[in-house]
């Protein structure tokens, strides 16, 4: 898919009507590097944990958050244990094994060890239903790493009872067949935990196949309609790259008309204020009342509570969708405005109307001047008309 800046200012105005309190929501990677007396001091800050550690620190969410999601990390179509290699598998299951196309090598995926499992075979998925059954006490979901349409494994196919190799699917990235097989694992998958009242939540980066992922595609809309909820762990590519905000809007536009969850993970090249500010102004032009953020450096380990330079401030409810400015989104908040400069704009200069504040409270109106993929937060100061007023 291709657009232009005037396309995705388009989509912009068209994905930010909803109304919700309190942006930005956040939510967080894992709880691992978190102590309970953290949890109890902060938990009611976070909608969401991808993966949950266990009962100790589970409790403490619910305790302060009853309505946190607690997901259980899963990789979703392979081994979760690294330690078991080809050979545990051709003794135990030989058939479950997913091969490329020679047929003797076993698949794996993402630059990790773990051995890509056939997920067309029922008894896999009943072997994987059963280990998502049996997570972790304290949690309530099942996050599904990595799930994605384009073959990242170069997974060919398996081997029958005989043990002759069977091949299912093209030597390509992406194959058709192969993503259907994937969507109709998962929507197996998610009725089966449904059905045990587990929520489903699946890693997947909008950017990976031909037709983009666009939400008008069936097999997206299959997706969506399976899950509880979407990370997007590469959001920060919509900062620099115009044909990912535009996919970025329109998924957490169709998410969100849909009532599922959109938590958005912004890997910074650096975590200075600028790139903060920016990451949260981007996350707010398009944010809805199913929608969250996470900040970290690019390529950290997950596990900590991000630190926001102080822009995880409360901006209150938008006032209604966003705008395009000179070529920027500019979206108002009862407490304040977001503005994201257009990734292919050049320079642009947006006026503010009305008095508003930065982070650190030093008044700001006229215009502010910004650079292509850059954003600014503002807030209305203390004892003035709301931002939705002076819109």
């Amino acid at each position: 898919m291709r657009c232009s800046a005037g396309a995705l200012i388009a989509v912009a105005l068209c994905v930010s009507g909803v109304v919700h309190a309190g942006q930005p929501q956040k939510f967080l990677t894992f709880d691992s590097h978190m102590t309970s007396s953290e949890v109890k001091g902060r938990a009611n800050e976070y909608v969401f944990v991808w993966g949950a550690t266990g009962p100790s620190l589970g409790a403490a969410f619910l305790q302060e958050s009853p309505g946190v999601v607690l997901g259980a990390y899963f990789p979703y179509s392979r081994d979760p244990d690294a330690k078991r290699g080809l050979d545990y598998w051709k003794s135990a299951h030989p058939a479950w094994v997913a091969y490329t196309c020679d047929g003797a090598t076993p698949a794996t995926m993402y630059g990790d060890t773990n051995i890509a499992l056939d997920v067309t075979n029922t008894d896999v998925v009943a072997w994987q239903v059963g280990n998502f059954l049996k997570r972790p006490a304290g949690t309530n979901a099942v996050a599904l790493d990595n799930f994605q349409f384009h073959n990242d494994g170069h997974i060919c196919g398996s081997k029958d009872a005989s043990g002759r190799f069977v091949q299912r699917y093209r030597p390509v990235s992406y194959d058709m067949v192969y993503a259907q097989d994937q969507v109709q694992w998962l929507e197996r998958i998610a009725a089966q935990l449904h059905a045990n009242r587990v929520k489903v939540v699946v890693n997947h980066i909008p950017d990976l196949s031909p037709d983009g992922d666009d939400p008008a595609s069936p097999i997206v809309k299959r997706m969506v309609q399976s899950v509880d909820g979407i990370l997007d762990e590469r959001a920060q590519l919509a900062l620099r790259d115009p044909h990912k905000s535009l996919l970025l809007a329109k998924l957490v536009a169709y998410a969100g008309s849909s009532g599922k969850w959109m938590y958005l993970l912004y890997q910074l090249d650096d975590l200075d204020r600028s790139s903060i500010e920016t990451a949260v102004a981007n996350y707010l032009t398009m944010a809805g009342p199913a929608t969250a953020i996470y900040v970290s450096r690019k390529d950290d380990a997950y596990g900590y509570q991000p630190d926001f330079k102080g822009f995880d401030r409360s901006i209150g409810d938008p006032c209604g969708p966003a705008v395009a400015v000179r070529g920027a989104i500019v979206r108002r908040y009862s407490g304040g405005m977001a503005m994201f400069a257009l990734p292919e704009s050049s320079s642009v200069s947006v006026p503010v109307s009305g008095i508003y504040t930065d982070i650190d409270g030093a008044p700001v109106a006229g215009s502010i001047r910004l650079v292509a993929g850059k954003g600014r937060v503002l807030y209305t100061h203390e004892g003035d008309a709301t931002g939705c007023a002076a819109s």
